[in-house]
């Protein structure tokens, strides 16, 4: 008996959506949204209709009904401090999605999830799994920053990370509860995860590390306080500059490392950045091991940089020592959402409930 499954993952500019039989790929497809479209919206809830539509649109083109679905399975957003795993989208979710207080992209998924379960009318319900918040309560230890007044939040790659950890369980045959893994996402923004017992423990995040190709990474305090208060930039104008304008594409002007891989043949100073990029992001990954006492059973590269050949071969280099180096490339987002909820409608795993 078939098991249909919608995937939904929000982006920023694209909205990507798949159908799975259990755990099979039927199709995918990532739904982009020009610049044009997406002015006409004042704030990302205000895109609620427009994202719903567009999800509609593509079952209609794959000739699948809302009523030929078992779950949907949503990517999920900021709503406080999640366990990993997977979570029942009711209305409680829904509406802590819509007001979540960080605006992202994510937020949608679980909504729509909830009105299209709802207007299904077959007593189907949407899942969220590994949600951008679902590290948990952290430890108090790992929340001290410094400054009383800021303590650090717990946002990371959950979901992609989680979800290489569990396959590098299944290769090396031993439970996932059993590992400790240090997974370095390499995307537009990187952020590298102490996951152990499958549990992320501890990150170094987009804005704390190394830079990346659209992320500036940790700035020196001092020299970004100074800066914000010279530059006369507002508050969103330095954010935007901070992530989405930082890393390779303010110093090279691109944000493909392909392209800047390209570059760096015939100009040294965009090797050296390049280089630089490397070994930062290197030493986040050497950040996290005194954490377990060097106890690492495998550092895990991952997300889209894992393709690069010289990346991932100066990385070993760098990192090697602390533990065996695995690449995995890619992200895995679809299939991990897909999996986790498989798993849930068919009774291996149990799907938490957001309290009111």
């Amino acid at each position: 008996m078939a098991e249909y499954i919608l995937v939904i993952n929000p982006g920023s500019t694209s909205t990507k959506v798949a159908i799975y039989d259990g755990e099979k790929e039927i199709n995918t497809c990532s739904i982009d949204h020009s610049a044009e479209e997406l002015k006409a919206f004042k704030e990302i809830n205000d895109q609620l209709d427009f994202r719903r539509a567009a999800v509609l649109d593509y079952l209609k083109g794959q000739n699948f009904d809302l009523t030929d679905l078992s779950a949907i399975a949503a990517r999920g957003g900021i709503v406080g401090q999640l366990d990993s795993g997977a979570y029942l989208v009711d209305e409680v979710f829904a509406q802590a999605s819509r007001h979540s207080t960080i605006p992202h992209p994510a937020n949608l998924s679980p909504i729509i999830a909830y009105q299209l379960a709802e207007q299904a009318a077959t007593g189907i319900h949407g899942y969220v799994y590994d949600a951008v918040c679902g590290c948990g309560v952290p430890d108090p230890i790992f929340t001290y920053t410094g400054v009383p007044e800021i303590e650090k939040p717990f946002l990371t790659h959950v979901l992609n990370s989680r979800a290489v950890s569990i396959e590098q369980a299944r290769r090396d045959g031993v439970k996932l509860e059993d590992t400790t893994y240090i997974v370095c996402h390499l995307g537009g923004g990187v952020t590298s995860n102490l996951i152990k017992g499958g549990k992320v423990v501890e990150f170094v995040g987009d804005d704390e590390g190394g830079f990346s190709p659209e992320r500036s990474g940790g700035v020196p305090c001092r020299e970004l306080v100074k800066f914000c208060f010279r530059s006369g930039l507002t508050e969103k104008e330095v954010q935007k500059k901070l992530k989405g304008q930082g890393g390779l594409i303010a110093y090279l002007g691109v944000n493909d490392l392909r392209e800047a891989e390209k570059m760096a043949e015939t100009d040294p100073q965009a090797k050296i950045i390049i280089d630089a990029m490397i070994m930062q992001l290197s030493t986040d990954i050497g950040s996290l091991a005194p954490i377990v006492y060097g106890k690492v059973d495998k550092i895990i590269l991952t997300g889209g940089m894992a393709y690069s050949d010289y990346l991932t071969s100066e990385m070993k280099k760098r990192v090697g020592f602390i533990a065996p180096v695995e690449v995995i490339p890619g992200t895995f987002e679809m299939e991990a959402l897909a999996k986790g909820i498989h798993r849930v409608i068919t009774g291996q795993e149990e799907a938490h409930i957001l309290e009111r």
